[in-house]
């Protein structure tokens, strides 16, 4: 089966989450996508977790999930020589993806006008916190400082409590979702017209932009100069909705006014089926909460997560999901019957189980290709096969700590 995207070329420049998960989403549609490591290794193979709780380079949790798919070189581009070689395969590719910061390719003369001379179909996609241009562009950060910066921080939580962050690497997925898409869409048009451009990405712009900025428009459109403020938990309605306790764990519940008939099939309780048969507004009542709530949390006390599913869920229709683990998602039959976790063996890591594609097409969908790369593994196909470097040359740059 052809890939989407097996036509594209790839060179991943990049040091960072955001960046590398841009890269993986051109892999996965079949690119060839080229990581670029400095000689040590890209700084998430430093990050955990790591099976059986072993550091090492190649077991890394983090980059394993980051750049299945990928072949992977080690090359200084901060040397001349290293520079010389990244600027002979930057003019083979269709896009660069970078991370460095403003200004920083430009001194190494690897910025958009030295690589458009070599390559004019070329896409330079940029990824910073700030942008390449204005007043902040030099200043440091990353993803999870834009957050703050950009506002959804400050939304987040308990209104009593201070702001909470998003979860691991959430808000860096989130922008190096939004470059990828930025950064395709300009392939296609250097398709059209023959002509590449430089993709300027701000990650706190990609966050003020997301759906996760909603109190935006509440505060601009409304205009009534009241700031968006944390509400944390919901309050509690006429009729169940959110996060409740069962037996072995926590249930997330959702109930509207048109679906009480499954709420009381599934709850069996006579009276309170009488109560809303015999108050036919009872669902719009802020007192109906009295009458569910100690019916509901009898229900729960007494059935796991996964029995308040099947009995509301499979059975009645009412919306009663268990809040699921990590482990408890891996075995779920669901996932398992859709074929969604892979299972692939890396020659450092061990077989593991990976996430598979979050998308189905008939046609050049997601495929899992190869596990992450070993440092350096693929030098000799790339510098020596593509670029013509001999065994000697490829020692002698090793020597040096260009490769």
């Amino acid at each position: 089966m052809e890939q989407a995207l097996a036509d594209i070329r790839v060179l991943e420049l990049c040091r960072d989450v955001a960046g590398a998960f841009a890269g993986r989403l051109f892999a996965d549609f079949g690119a060839d996508v080229i990581k670029v490591e400095p000689p040590g290794g890209d700084p998430t193979r430093r990050a955990g977790p790591f099976p059986q709780d072993r550091p090492h380079l190649e077991r890394s949790g983090l980059f394993l999930h980051l750049n299945r798919n990928k072949r992977g070189i080690t090359l200084a581009v901060e040397e001349p020589s290293g520079r010389a070689l990244f600027r002979r395969l930057a003019a083979t590719a269709d896009v660069v993806l970078e991370s460095f910061g403003p200004g920083r390719l430009e001194a190494w003369n690897l910025g958009w006008e030295a690589l458009a001379r070599d390559n004019p179909r070329l896409v330079l996609g940029r990824l910073s916190t700030w942008g390449q241009t204005g007043p902040y562009r030099n200043y440091p950060g990353g993803p999870f400082e834009a957050h703050a910066f950009g506002g959804p921080f400050y939304e987040t939580g308990s209104p009593d409590r201070p702001p909470l962050t998003k979860p691991g690497e959430l808000v860096a997925c989130q922008v190096g979702n939004t470059f990828a898409a930025a950064v395709l869409g300009a392939v296609y048009l250097a398709r059209r017209t023959g002509t590449g451009q430089e993709v300027d990405a701000a990650a706190v712009e990609i966050l003020l932009a997301s759906v996760d900025r909603r109190a935006i428009t509440n505060f601009t459109y409304q205009l009534t100069g009241h700031l968006p403020r944390r509400v944390g938990q919901p309050p509690r309605g006429p009729l169940p909705r959110g996060i409740y306790p069962c037996a072995d764990g926590w249930v997330d519940i959702a109930t509207v006014p048109a679906w009480v008939p499954r709420m009381l099939a599934t709850l069996g309780d006579p009276d309170l089926t009488a109560y809303f048969r015999d108050h036919p507004q009872a669902a719009y009542e802020p007192a109906t909460a009295e009458r569910v709530e100690p019916v509901l949390h009898r229900w729960l006390s007494a059935r796991t997560r996964r029995q308040c599913f099947e009995e509301a869920v499979l059975r009645h229709g009412w919306p009663v999901y268990p809040v699921q683990t990590v482990a408890d998602a891996l075995e779920d039959p669901h996932f398992c019957a859709r074929g969604f976790f892979v299972t692939v063996n890396h020659p450092a890591a061990g077989s593991l189980p990976y996430p598979g594609a979050p998308w189905r097409m008939a046609e050049g969908g997601f495929a899992f290709r190869r596990p992450a790369p070993l440092l350096g593994q693929d030098n000799a196909d790339v510098l020596g096969g593509e670029l013509g470097l001999g065994p000697e040359d490829l020692a002698r740059l090793c020597a040096a700590g260009i490769i």
